[in-house]
Order: structure tokens, then C-alpha cells, then sequence
């Protein structure tokens, strides 16, 4: 838990995952700066170096498939699913409010 709070947006990543690169991809286009922490190539075993962490996301948010970001320690889900997923909270401007809100704590 304390990896999730540590910086105001941390994103959990594959780095074979083309929807952790377009999240990673969108952050950057957008000046965000965030914590990004890989857990290997891809999910398929031998390519996960940490299962761990992985089996830790799950608990915590129920959800095991990255990219999986999280805005001061809380879930905001991946790139187009979740609570309420990257582009959705970009869509309907959440996402930078919760982004301010860190930035001001």
C-alpha cells in the first residue's frame, strides 16, 4: 500500500502491454507526472517477475489486469475500464481534479 501512496499518480504496467504503453503514452502527452512500476513483459507465466504485487492489486481492487493506476492511493482502474478508467475520467475532467487534488496536499 505504501508503493500506491508514495506519488500522487503510480501506474502499474506490463511492458509488452499495448494498453499500458497508450496509458503511459497519454500521461506523457499530457505532462502528468506519475511513478510507473512494471511487473514484468506480460501476464503469460515466466513473463511476470513480480506475482506478488500482481496477487496484491487483485485483493485490493479486485481487478488483476494492468495497466491499473492510482491517483494519491486510490484506484481509478485502467486505460478505458475500472473506477472509471483513464480515459473516461479524462473525458468527463475528473481526472485532473483528483491530479489537483494531490498536487495541493
Amino acid at each position: 500500500e505504501s508503493e500506491i501512496t508514495k506519488d500522487a499518480v503510480v501506474v502499474y504496467t506490463y511492458s509488452l502491454s499495448p494498453f499500458c504503453s497508450e496509458a503511459t503514452a497519454v500521461l506523457d502527452n499530457l505532462g502528468i507526472e506519475y511513478k510507473e512500476i512494471s511487473l514484468g513483459k506480460e501476464w503469460i507465466p515466466g513473463l511476470l517477475s513480480d506475482p506478488l504485487k500482481r496477487a496484491a492489486l487483485g485483493e485490493m481492487t479486485g481487478q488483476t489486469s494492468l495497466p491499473h493506476i492510482f491517483i494519491g492511493g486510490t484506484s481509478i482502474g485502467g486505460l478505458y475500464s475500472g473506477t472509471p478508467g483513464l480515459v473516461p475520467s479524462l473525458e468527463d475532467g475528473s481526472f485532473f481534479q483528483m491530479v489537483e487534488q494531490q498536487q495541493t496536499e
